[in-house]
């Protein structure tokens, strides 16, 4: 009897059943889905050439899925779910199992790598969760799975290992003042480079794609380019200039439909920092995403990156943290 087989739009409301349990006892920080998000999700690839892996377990017990970034070439783990009375009986192992024989059949017919299984805030199946201890805050995408839960230590008992630690943070950006006393010795200090915090006009800045190049993050390569060409132009961003160089960008400054202000990050050329413009350039983010009418902002950074120090300074706390895992395949 085969012991795994596709979940599909036909077949896919006990999957959806077990989901939003999952997540209404708190297992999981995602929100809960209807059945068209759900299949939006976890069924439909998330741009073109893109494939998504999704299957059962045999008694509908518990349901996996995953996906192939066809830009990064990298295979991810997206979501285990199993229901709570038959855990401990190898459903899971079962499903991560089929999942990499699956993906390994499709790697071999399609001439791609499969060399590792990653779980990560790569994944481009954005996971919506709501961050703990605020009014339903939402963030657009899981940085990983989350640190210490029972989903991190069933990975790292199957053979997965960390390989960064993510924390999201946030802040309620109504109550957001700039603070011009503290930032003065930076803003001096990048008025002595030249440097200055603009709204990018593109009758006056130039150079974003040699930041992007400088940048060289795999979202940031198609991202960025993507909402530069933009149909009707791109949408309010920061840039820092050097005399109209793009040397430094944040944003797009966009307030979603649930009062977050959603913005692809905050980045300096390689050759301009040390100089504060990213302290400078991160709090007018927060300041223009005050005037646009953001009720908070969310951002996830690395343990170990110094940046976090920028965000700390402007009031922002970490609700979560995360594991990005990845496991070698033979």
């Amino acid at each position: 009897m085969q012991e795994y087989f596709p979940l599909t739009k036909t077949n896919s409301s006990k999957a959806l059943i077990m989901y939003n349990k999952a997540s209404q006892r708190g297992e999981q920080l995602y929100l809960p889905l209807t059945q068209e998000a759900f299949h939006a999700l976890f069924l439909t690839p998330p741009k073109s050439g893109d494939h998504v892996f999704a299957f059962y377990e045999a008694r509908q017990r518990g349901f996996i899925c995953g996906v192939l970034d066809s830009i990064t070439t990298r295979f991810f783990l997206t979501l285990i779910e199993v229901e709570p009375g038959y855990r401990q009986e190898g459903i899971g192992s079962l499903l991560l199992a089929g999942l990499e024989q699956e993906m390994q059949r499709f790697a071999a017919a399609r001439q791609v790598s499969f060399t590792e299984l990653e779980v990560s805030y790569f994944n481009p199946m954005n996971i919506t969760w709501v961050l703990p201890g605020t009014e339903g805050h939402r963030h657009p995408n899981a940085s990983g799975v989350r640190l210490g839960s029972d989903a991190h230590l069933f990975l790292k008992n199957r053979g997965f290992e960390d390989f960064t630690i993510q924390n999201s943070y946030h802040l309620d950006v109504t109550r957001y003042v700039y603070p011009k006393a503290s930032l003065a010795r930076y803003e001096e200090k990048m008025n002595s480079r030249g440097l200055t915090v603009e709204l990018y006009d593109p009758a006056r800045h130039y150079g974003m794609q040699d930041l992007v190049d400088d940048l060289n993050n795999d979202l940031w390569n198609w991202q960025i380019p993507a909402e530069m060409n933009r149909e009707g132009g791109p949408r309010p961003m920061l840039i820092v200039s050097d005399g109209g160089k793009i040397v430094g960008f944040a944003g797009p400054i966009v307030p979603d439909a649930h009062g977050r202000g959603f913005f692809l990050g905050i980045a300096i050329h390689s050759q301009y920092r040390g100089y504060g413009a990213a302290t400078v350039l991160f709090n007018h983010l927060c300041l223009e995403f005050r005037r646009a009418g953001a009720q908070y902002m969310t951002l996830f950074t690395a343990e170990d990156n110094p940046a976090r120090h920028i965000y700390e300074r402007a009031g922002f706390k970490i609700h979560a943290s995360w594991a990005g895992t990845k496991k070698k395949e033979n």
